[in-house]
This record gives C-alpha cells, sequence and structure tokens, in this order.
C-alpha cells in the first residue's frame, strides 16, 4: 500500500507538469483577453514535435522543439482572434479538430506512421532529491528517478509571478485582458501584446505535450492526451486565473489522474467498478468546476472582440 503510494505521488507529479505547464501557458493568454480553448491542440502538437526532436536532437532537443511546435500552432489562434477577429471559443474548436489530421500527416512524414513514433524515446537523466528520496514505508519512491522538468514545473510559478505582477509587460497584459480600449488609450498597443500572450501559452502547451511524449510515455501514439488540455483549462478556472492558485488545482487533477494507475486497490476504491475508477479524474474535474466556477472572476475582456487596430 505505501509502496504503491509513493509511486501514485511521483505520478501525480508527473501530471501535476503536465496540467501546470499547460494551464500557465492558459493564464498568460487568457489574462490578456484572448480565451484559449485550443490548449489541447497544442498540446498534442508538442506530443509528435517533442518526439520528432528527441529522436533527432535528444531529450532537450526534444523539449525545445516541442516548445517551437506548439508556439508556432498557436500563432493560428492568435491571427483569428486578434487579426481578424473570430470568435474565440470557434477558433479554439477550430484548433483542436485540424490537430488530428495534421499530427497525423506529420507522424507519417516524420516517423513513417501515422499514429506513432518508434519507442524506446531516450529521457532526460533522472534526480534523486535529497533527504526526500530518502523517506520511509516506500514514500521515497515519489522522489526517486523524478524527471527534472518536474522540478522545473513546481519552480515555475516564480517566474510566472514575477513576470505578471512585478514587469511592464505583466502590467499591459493583465491591463490588456481587463480594458483593452484603456490600454490603447495610453499609448500600448494592444494586438503585440496579445499574440506574445498567445504565443506563450502555444510554447507552454508545446513543452508539456513533449513531457508527456517521451518523459511520461517512451514515444509519441495518437490520443496520448486523453483530455489533459481541457483538464487544465479547468484548473485555470479553479485557480482563477492565478499561477500560485494554479499549483494546488493541478496538483488535485495530478493525484486524480494518478489513483487508476497506483490506488485502484485502496480501501473504498477497489469496491468501484473498474471503469468508474477510470472516470475519477474526470469526475473530480467536473465536480470542481461544478462547485467553484460561479465564484471565479474571469479577466473582463476576456472573449470579447477588441475593435481597435489589430497591430
Amino acid at each position: 500500500m505505501f509502496s504503491n503510494l509513493g509511486n501514485a505521488i511521483r505520478t501525480a507529479f508527473e501530471y501535476f507538469t503536465i496540467i501546470y505547464l499547460t494551464g500557465l501557458g492558459g493564464l498568460f493568454s487568457e489574462r490578456s483577453g484572448i480565451v484559449n480553448i485550443g490548449l489541447e491542440g497544442m498540446m498534442i502538437i508538442g506530443t509528435v514535435g517533442g518526439a520528432y526532436g528527441v529522436a533527432q536532437w535528444g531529450p532537450v532537443g526534444g523539449l525545445l522543439f516541442g516548445l517551437l511546435c506548439g508556439g508556432l500552432y498557436a500563432m493560428i489562434h492568435a491571427v483569428a482572434t486578434i487579426t481578424f477577429r473570430v470568435d474565440h471559443i470557434v477558433s479554439g474548436v477550430v484548433i483542436n479538430l485540424a490537430v488530428v489530421g495534421i499530427a497525423r500527416f506529420l507522424s507519417q512524414l516524420w516517423f513513417g506512421q501515422a499514429t506513432q513514433s518508434n519507442p524506446g524515446a531516450p529521457h532526460l537523466n533522472p534526480w534523486n532529491i535529497p533527504v526526500l528520496s530518502k523517506l520511509p514505508a516506500g514514500l521515497g519512491v515519489a522522489f526517486q528517478d523524478m524527471s527534472p522538468m518536474v522540478v522545473v514545473a513546481f519552480l515555475a510559478v516564480f517566474p510566472a509571478s514575477f513576470v505578471l505582477y512585478r514587469t511592464r509587460f505583466g502590467l499591459r497584459l493583465r491591463s490588456a485582458g481587463e480594458n483593452p480600449e484603456a490600454t490603447r488609450s495610453l499609448g500600448v498597443r494592444v494586438a503585440p501584446i496579445r499574440y506574445a500572450a498567445v504565443a506563450i501559452s502555444g510554447a507552454l502547451a508545446g513543452l508539456s505535450g513533449a513531457f508527456l511524449a517521451f518523459e511520461v510515455n517512451d514515444h509519441w501514439r495518437e490520443g496520448q492526451t486523453v483530455g489533459l488540455g481541457f483538464i487544465a483549462l479547468a484548473a485555470l478556472i479553479l485557480s482563477n486565473w492565478n499561477p500560485r492558485r494554479l499549483m494546488a488545482a493541478a496538483m488535485l487533477f495530478g493525484f486524480a489522474q494518478a489513483i487508476p494507475y497506483w490506488l485502484n486497490d485502496a480501501p473504498v476504491i477497489r469496491l468501484l467498478p473498474d471503469e468508474f475508477v477510470r472516470m475519477i479524474p474526470y469526475v473530480v474535474t467536473i465536480v470542481a468546476i461544478a462547485g467553484f466556477v460561479g465564484k471565479v472572476r474571469p479577466p473582463a475582456a476576456a472573449g470579447r472582440a477588441y475593435e481597435g487596430t489589430s497591430t
């Protein structure tokens, strides 16, 4: 039981990394006023790009190439919503639908097969966290052979908070998401800020997709995101668009993802049908959103077309 708990915590950390980085990307986009429900699609592009990058340039190259692919794909959403003022939800849906065909095309081009890459991708050198990796009763397993990206995700809250709340760029980004007309009246160009925010959004989603493809798994396969982009969006809403609260929401959903893998024989849970156990991550997401969605306040201009200049 305790050994399984340690493994469950390690799995929760991995899914926390995916959900937090993707949600953090969505936070930048939506704080600027651009609703991004296309996070799932940007993650998928990151999984394919990451699998190709790791095969060509190693793990670091794979992460960076996944980041680049996600950022470039996000530019489609940016052009549609900022320049052409397409409805943000419609654009996000198209992003998520189109990526299925794009991913298959790229997979066929890069791997010679449409639905997966070759298994056996190299990983980043794992870390053992001092002291914590020696915890008794099997809990130390959670902190052994940990991907460095998990540590990066935990530390990401500090630069993200600093950029959002302590820099001129962050102030202008938040202002664009609350009142773009007032922002423009002060001589600040809204469109470039929103383009940058959406690019950051896609880059972080692509980075988490690459992490999923070859750090959590050892290759890309079609459908491996299993809705994690939407769960990250739910975590973002639950956090009230705050990077620190987003950590707690991502950890909650990360643990929910770990339950079907390691805790399905725990008391109470083992009494449930297997089908329901596999549903737990999504049930937790629905319950959390249903219980707290009325208590959150999104950026005032999020999703609203800005009629000012698009340059």
